[in-house]
């Protein structure tokens, strides 16, 4: 069975915590836009209110006889709840928006940032090890004590699993006895770089 390269793996790592970013980031901003859409609720309250305050004055206003100060206290108080109401409701909107945002940033956010501060510096290591290794191969491609260096570096650095498929049986025994060749090539594949 042909295992695919270490490149190969690493793209397809790459895509997967790229779309698991995306996937979370558009989730964030739908729970933004839902929660946000409850500001019209909010918005409904404080007209009613607004209309109740109204209501309230314009009874207020009336002067009917023989019912006199009793209309014009339940009025006060009409006006009084209506004035409550629609400040509730202002004051409803403004966290229902300032809620919206911070749901949208948590849900976007969290499991985005333990994914990436996970695997970026990991990513990142690799990145700059390739950089050096490349240029080494650049300066020194033909040098024997490099073939040398990678070899113990892939002895180092591989799982067994990997060292298996080299092709030695005993890739170890190759280190021991100057042939480097094999252990080299695998550990230039395991950074993607060619032989």
């Amino acid at each position: 069975m042909r295992w695919p390269r270490i490149g190969a793996w690493i793209g397809m790592l790459d895509l997967l915590v790229v779309v698991w970013v995306v996937v979370w980031l558009i989730l964030g901003l739908r729970v933004h836009a839902e929660v946000e859409g409850l500001t019209e609720l909010s918005t409904t309250i404080s007209r009613a209110g607004g209309a109740v305050e109204q209501t309230g004055r314009a009874l207020g206003d009336l002067n009917i006889p023989l019912v006199g100060d009793r209309i014009e206290r339940t009025a006060g108080e009409v006006a009084a709840v209506g004035r409550e109401t629609r400040i509730s409701g202002r004051t409803a909107r403004d966290s229902i928006a300032d809620l919206s945002t911070l749901l949208g940033l948590a849900v976007a956010l969290i499991p985005s940032s333990a994914i990436l501060l996970v695997y970026l510096p990991v990513r990142i290591a690799r990145v700059r090890e390739r950089r050096a290794l490349r240029e080494l191969l650049a300066r020194f491609g033909d040098d024997p004590a490099l073939d040398r260096l990678l070899a113990h570096r892939a002895l180092q650095t591989m799982s067994y699993r990997e060292l298996q498929r080299t092709g030695r049986e005993r890739p170890w025994m190759d280190l021991a006895e100057g042939r480097y060749g094999d252990l080299a090539a695998a550990e230039r594949r395991r950074l993607s770089q060619r032989p």
